[in-house]
């Protein structure tokens, strides 16, 4: 039973890719709750409301791939590398998102 080594690596990165995902998603409730006064809705305003058009895609995505990639056990390959370059779009988005919501910690 030895599986292909493309395999094994996209198994990995998508392990990997869902961690890193849970760890930045977790972050700003800590952040909201260790910072003294935080007006988490007085910071970000989207001045058109088609602009929440492309975060909410990217996150439904990225469950509908979680989704997919966690019945098959990680088995399908295309999911497992589907799932990772979604997972560093979320991540590239949170992370610039976060910048702006926390801009000093």
């Amino acid at each position: 039973m030895n599986a292909p080594k493309n395999h094994t690596i996209s198994k990995f990165a998508a392990k990997a890719a869902l961690r890193l995902n849970l760890i930045i998603m977790a972050t700003p409730v800590f952040l909201y709750f260790t910072q003294k006064k935080t007006d988490v809705l007085g910071q970000v305003s989207f001045p058109n409301k088609l602009a929440l058009l492309a975060p909410i895609l990217l996150l439904v995505t990225f469950t509908g791939l979680l989704i997919g990639v966690l019945k098959n056990k990680y088995q399908r390959i295309d999911l497992n590398w589907l799932f990772v370059l979604c997972s560093l779009f979320l991540m590239l988005y949170l992370i610039l998102l976060y910048v702006r919501i926390f801009p000093a910690f």
